[in-house]
């Protein structure tokens, strides 16, 4: 009798954990693409998954969210309404996944310490989000003390090096740049800091509203039990994950290529997640949050958005 209740048990405690290990099972048979990055490392249960491919570039996104060969595309929010309103893409966005990783680092050049409009900040992507975020916080004070670079492979650059290479090597003293480069940077380079957190300001300025970064979008052709399903679980999963980083990491380094697919190691994801949320994971439903987004979109100079394009 006793071994029979054992085994009886075994059985159960099998079955309860095939169950946990397969709650994305919908949602992977869904067409999911997202940019590498943050927004990316919010998927991570599904790094093994053949339907979940990234992007380094997400302008490439837009593309098959034309010609749907994708379910769930993630992009920048403003860029993925501007491809609903004016290309008619068959998509409504249902969700935020990031609420902003944006900071501003520095190299210890400056001798006082204070970010002055007579200092050398080096930012990057001149006016998209990072530039977008930065002058809705600090208006147009620092315009003369701002040196763009390319991208934000080459401002984590500046901020590890404290100088200018693409201007002759100039020293630098303030550096905007996202996470995980921030992170990156700084464990591994003596005397660079954190100087300013770009979420804080932009919530102390907006009256506690947050930046809604990367969002996601639906294809209108799908069935709505299985996008809520899918959406319930992602949300477990992100929460799940910011609670634990160390589920990030296993997740991730379930597949050999993470870094590639992701854009990140997993042991980094680990250590940005564990860092205060440094990449600004979350989860949040759009229609719920349409005044934020609005906001969010006005730096754009993007106006208020209609409820049809909502999920």
């Amino acid at each position: 009798m006793v071994k029979i209740m054992k085994q009886t048990l075994l059985l159960l405690l099998a079955s309860i954990a095939i169950t946990g290990c397969s709650s994305n099972e919908e949602g992977t048979n869904l067409r999911i693409v997202s940019p590498t990055g943050a927004p990316a490392v919010a998927f991570y249960n599904y790094s093994t998954s053949d339907n979940f491919q990234t992007n380094s570039d997400p302008s490439n996104i837009i593309p098959m969210m034309l010609n749907e060969t994708v379910d769930v595309a993630v992009l920048p929010t403003n860029a993925g309404i501007q491809a609903i309103v004016g290309k008619k893409v068959n998509y409504k966005i249902a969700a935020t996944i990031t609420f902003g990783n944006i900071f501003i680092g520095a190299t210890g050049n400056d001798d006082d310490g204070v970010m002055d409009a007579d200092d050398y900040i080096v930012s990057f992507q001149q006016g998209a989000v990072p530039d977008k975020i930065f002058h809705y916080v600090y208006g147009n004070t620092y315009d003369n003390a701002l040196h763009y670079v390319s991208n934000g492979q080459e401002a984590a650059k500046c901020l590890k090096t404290g100088k200018n290479l693409a201007e002759d090597g100039k020293a630098v003293d303030y550096v905007v740049l996202a996470e995980p480069a921030l992170t990156t940077v700084i464990s591994s380079t003596p005397g660079r800091t954190v100087y300013a957190n770009l979420q804080d300001l932009y919530k102390v300025k907006s009256g506690n509203l947050q930046i809604f970064q990367a969002s996601l979008f639906v294809n209108n052709k799908l069935e709505r039990d299985v996008v809520d399903k899918f959406l319930e679980d992602l949300k477990k999963d992100i929460n799940v994950g910011i609670a634990n980083p160390e589920i990030i990491q296993q997740g991730l380094a379930a597949n050999s290529a993470a870094e590639a697919l992701y854009g990140i190691k997993p042991e980094q994801a680990k250590a940005v997640t564990a860092n205060n949320n440094g990449m600004g994971l979350g989860f949040a439903k759009a229609k719920d949050n349409k005044e934020a987004i609005d906001l969010f979109l006005s730096l754009f100079g993007i106006g208020a958005t209609s409820e049809e394009i909502y999920y």
